[in-house]
């Protein structure tokens, strides 16, 4: 009977681990971006009473016998992550940018007395930026957004971009004409080059040193000027929810490859909204439900046993 107390508390274990996934997807149900994660279970040992055996009834002998095992529970044998698309949510910002199709947007800081090279970056499907006081593109957090010279290849495989090739989108105020400023009108196109009309009613860009260029004309060529990168994750299950809508790498997710957006197949921007979250509120429902009568069975079983023991503790009396 202990055999069966051990395997009903690992069930318990189990079902309790599961609930608790399920709680992180409903109370992120409003979290911009969020993927929803699931638990799977496993058996994870059994014990042989009696091992099979093949028949031996031609010769005069016994027949076939079938092994039996008992079992010892259950365990978690996975909690994966569900990166699929979800909706776009309207927030009527138009610094907020939603990736339409697959990629990651690219934020972190400097590189430790360097103006342009990325250190330690992260990546998020949550493109809420803004400018700050000092020109840098940043995300909610304040970190910076990583960018590449629209137009151009890497020299990475597939003509992909190093993580050398980063640099943080900018305005440089100090070097602008101050004819042009203030800048009115920030626009982020699908392409993810960034533009914003002058003071003088002229269009501009920015190139890597964060520079104003002009963009003469309409539908003219923003070669050169910085755009939003997105990354390429070989396996984006194998990347690493840190909080904040932040991944890392890990060992399984291979190197992430870098592309300017729309290009190479990445999604292309969308201003004006936010990813939303891919929890599913029936679907949780229902799965809690679930998971609690099982933990519920699970502890039925214990006081079962427990009612099975005292029986036999009776029996001396």
């Amino acid at each position: 009977m202990s055999r069966a107390l051990y395997t009903s508390v690992s069930g318990l274990k189990a079902h309790q681990t599961k609930m608790d996934v399920i709680a992180n997807n409903i109370a992120n149900v409003n979290t911009y971006g969020y993927k929803t994660s699931r638990a799977t279970f496993r058996d994870v040992f059994y014990q042989n009473i009696s091992a099979g055996g093949g028949s031996n009834a031609a010769a005069g002998g016994l027949g076939g016998m079938n092994p039996f095992q008992i079992g010892y529970g259950a365990a978690v044998a996975s909690i994966d992550t569900n990166h699929a698309n979800t909706g776009y949510a309207t927030t009527n910002i138009g610094s907020d940018c939603y990736i339409n199709g697959t990629g990651y947007f690219i934020v972190g800081s400097l590189q430790e007395g360097s103006e342009t090279d990325m250190g330690q970056v992260y990546y998020s499907r949550v493109g809420m930026f803004e400018f700050d006081e000092a020109g840098w593109l940043v995300d909610i957090t304040g970190r910076l957004v990583c960018g590449v010279p629209a137009g151009e290849t890497g020299s990475g495989p597939g003509d992909s971009f190093e993580h050398a090739d980063l640099r943080p989108i900018r305005v440089n105020y100090e070097d602008a004409d101050e004819a042009v400023l203030p800048l009115n009108n920030i626009k982020i196109g699908s392409d993810g080059v960034v533009s914003a009309v002058g003071a003088d009613g002229v269009t501009y860009a920015f190139d890597e040193s964060g520079a104003l260029v002009a963009i003469s004309g309409t539908g003219a060529a923003t070669d050169g000027f910085m755009a939003i990168a997105l990354a390429h994750v070989p396996n984006p299950a194998g990347l690493e929810m840190i909080g904040n809508s932040y991944y890392t790498t890990s060992g399984n997710t291979g190197e992430p490859q870098y592309y300017q957006t729309g290009t190479n197949n990445m999604g292309s921007i969308k201003t004006g909204g936010l990813e939303m979250s891919s929890t599913d509120i029936s679907q949780e429902f229902a799965d809690m439900i679930m998971t609690q009568r099982g933990f519920q069975a699970n502890a039925r079983i214990i006081n079962v046993v427990d009612g099975m023991l005292e029986e036999v503790v009776n029996l001396k009396r």
